[in-house]
C-alpha cells in the first residue's frame, strides 16, 4: 500500500507503534531550545521512546528541513524521515528486543 499524504503516513507510523504495544507518538511535538530560543516542530515524535523510558526519543519528520532535522538530532532524538525505515526500525530494533 502505498502511503503519500503526510497525514496517512504519521497516522500509519501512530498505528504502528500502538498496535504492537508501544507508546503512542504525539503529534506536531514541540521541541524548545532554552539556549537560542528556537521553537521546532516534529511531525510526530515519542519524547520518552517507544518503549517509554526504556528507548530514545523518536521522531518521524515528512518533508522538513534541515534544519529540523538537526535540532531534533540536538535535542536527543533519532529522527526518521520515512515510514518504511521508521517501520524498520521498530521491526529490528525495537519489537525484536522484546522477543
Amino acid at each position: 500500500i502505498e502511503v503519500d499524504d503526510e497525514a496517512a503516513i504519521l497516522a500509519s507510523a501512530n498505528d504502528l507503534a500502538t498496535i504492537n504495544g508501544l507508546a503512542a507518538g504525539e503529534f506536531a511535538y514541540e521541541l524548545y531550545d532554552e539556549h537560542t530560543g528556537e521553537l521546532t516542530v516534529l511531525d510526530l515524535a515519542w519524547p520518552d521512546g517507544l518503549q517509554t523510558g526504556y528507548s530514545q526519543p523518536v521522531a518521524l519528520l515528512i518533508d522538513e528541513e534541515v534544519g529540523v532535522l538537526k535540532n531534533a538530532g540536538t535535542a536527543g532524538f533519532l529522527a526518521f524521515t520515512s515510514l518504511d525505515v521508521f517501520r524498520q526500525y521498530v521491526e529490528r530494533e525495537i519489537l525484536a528486543e522484546a522477543y
